[in-house]
């Protein structure tokens, strides 16, 4: 299991519509195709829209603006914190596929470990590369206005998070994150993409893709 090092950003519906849409060749949005999979929400709710513009049945996703709108609302009870957007994302090696339960665990303990029990955030699962992977978007910002998140060498402590995740579900040991000269993970350099870059009712009778975990509603 590899964890890349972890973005913050400004825009919470930037980073979700980044993990919720397709991607062109040219790294643009393409709305009329849905890549990410609702994995978990904590502390949101979750709703969907009918939307004419998509290419597949139903044609309905996920209201994912009014998920970056409760996101920010919470955010912005701290006015300090300038980037509290925290994306995150975990891969898995070819051909390890670990069930969505294993991937829930894992957000959940990404939660605990990182400080942001009491803050929004959502996960989505994407299949569109050899490798599983899935990607966490979380606000820095608890429901108290508290900057709970703990990001001190966060790139020592993601790839100690991976350790463990990897010997408590089993899963296949990835590479460990190594610094250069300046400091920088190299693991960094391959796919640096920021936030910014990127581009409360339970829904009823909603796509069987959008079934997740929703805890702390």
């Amino acid at each position: 299991m590899i964890g890349k090092v972890a973005r913050f950003g400004s825009s919470f519906l930037g980073a979700i519509q980044y993990c919720y849409y397709e991607t062109r060749a040219n790294h643009s949005l393409d709305r009329s195709r849905i890549r990410g999979e609702l994995l978990f929400a904590q502390h949101l709710g979750i709703t969907v829209v009918d939307d004419v513009r998509l290419k597949t049945e139903p044609k309905q996703r996920l209201n994912i603006e009014a998920i970056a709108d409760t996101m920010q609302s919470v955010a912005s009870l701290n006015d300090r914190l300038r980037k509290p957007v925290w994306h995150q994302s975990f891969s898995f090696p070819v051909g390890e596929c670990p069930t969505a339960d294993v991937m829930i665990r894992i957000c959940q303990s990404f939660v605990r470990t990182f400080g942001m029990e009491n803050n929004p955030m959502v996960a989505f699962r994407h299949r569109d590369r050899e490798h599983e992977h899935f990607h966490i978007i979380a606000s820095r910002v608890d429901k108290y206005g508290k900057n709970s998140s703990i990001t001190s060498l966060n790139y020592r402590e993601v790839g100690r998070f991976c350790r463990t995740m990897e010997e408590r579900h089993n899963l296949t040991p990835g590479t460990p994150m190594t610094i250069d000269k300046t400091g920088v993970p190299n693991q960094e350099k391959k796919e640096a993409v920021t936030n910014d870059q990127q581009p409360v009712v339970e829904a009823v009778n909603a796509p069987q893709q959008h079934r997740a975990i929703k805890h702390g509603l």
